[in-house]
């Protein structure tokens, strides 16, 4: 059967059920039928309750089946080759506590995905802010494959001193320190998050996904395949988000190795989108 004519049917499918559930409900709510109550109705189960019931249980399988599909996709499904597919994680780090951002930059390192580039760009150049270069050097540094460097500007704002043409010398050694290095660690004039995402962009050139978290989420070491599976089955996806819990007794967000939506909820996200 066509794959169009397939999801119209679950479209069609899907709305009709609603509708009458929704129909059931409102009438249920109406008429008030009652199956089972006590002697003066402090406690009731009748046929509103019912339909709800149902309705969440109705709910709960179709989960569970789509789950177990995407799970049997998942183990069958086979990512194409590294040399051909090239992925960036972006974090963004503002004045983060440092335990936090320790935990988020070991559990980069731990990711098992083959060439992960990994770009920490800091939102801040002060002194009070070296401690964040200090601890990426104290997980990511010490080899040949991190480099960092601490810009006076940004893209779109030129710091204290800073010439036309010393602004275009930064530009260039942010591209330079990115390109080159697998971790690297950019520090730059206070700007906001946009701008902190700006420069991890700009800095990374030609690459086929951007994942990108804040500094403050501790990943999966699957999560990148799980996404880059999600991606690669449908192309008319651009973008996936993570299964990101709450945080646990650490306080810390974790990004769970499954992934069955396009968007996730939550105030720490983890997302991988296709680079355009």
């Amino acid at each position: 059967m066509p794959v169009q004519l397939t999801t119209a049917l679950r479209v069609v499918g899907t709305s009709l059920f609603a509708l009458a559930v929704l129909g059931g409900i409102l009438a249920a709510y109406v008429t008030g039928y009652q199956f089972i109550h006590t002697e003066k109705h402090y406690l009731s189960f009748g046929l509103y309750g019912a339909i709800l019931g149902l309705h969440l249980l109705i709910q709960s399988l179709f989960a569970f089946l789509e789950h177990r599909r995407m799970r049997r996709a998942g183990r069958t499904l086979k990512l194409p080759s590294p040399l051909r597919r090239s992925v960036a994680l972006c974090i963004a780090a503002y004045q983060e506590d440092p335990d936090y951002l320790r935990k988020c930059l070991r559990s980069a390192q731990r990711i098992a995905f083959p060439d992960l580039k990994v770009v920490l760009v800091v939102d801040g150049n002060r002194q009070e802010d070296a401690y964040m270069l200090d601890i990426f050097h104290e997980v990511l540094g010490g080899t040949e494959q991190a480099g960092f460097f601490v810009w006076r500007s940004n893209f779109h704002e030129a710091g204290e001193g800073e010439t036309e043409a010393s602004l275009q010398e930064g530009m260039d050694r942010v591209r330079d320190v990115v390109r080159a290095s697998t971790f690297s660690c950019i520090m730059q004039k206070w700007g906001g998050k946009r701008e902190v995402m700006y420069t991890a962009f700009k800095a990374l050139g030609d690459v086929d996904y951007i994942q990108v978290c804040d500094s403050d989420t501790v990943l999966d070491p699957a999560c990148t395949i799980e996404m880059l599976r999600v991606l690669e089955e449908d192309p008319q996806v651009g973008g996936v988000g993570g299964d990101v819990q709450s945080p646990g007794e650490e306080g810390m967000a974790v990004e769970d190795d499954q992934v069955s939506v396009a968007e996730a909820w939550s105030f720490h996200q983890c997302n991988i989108s296709r680079e355009q």
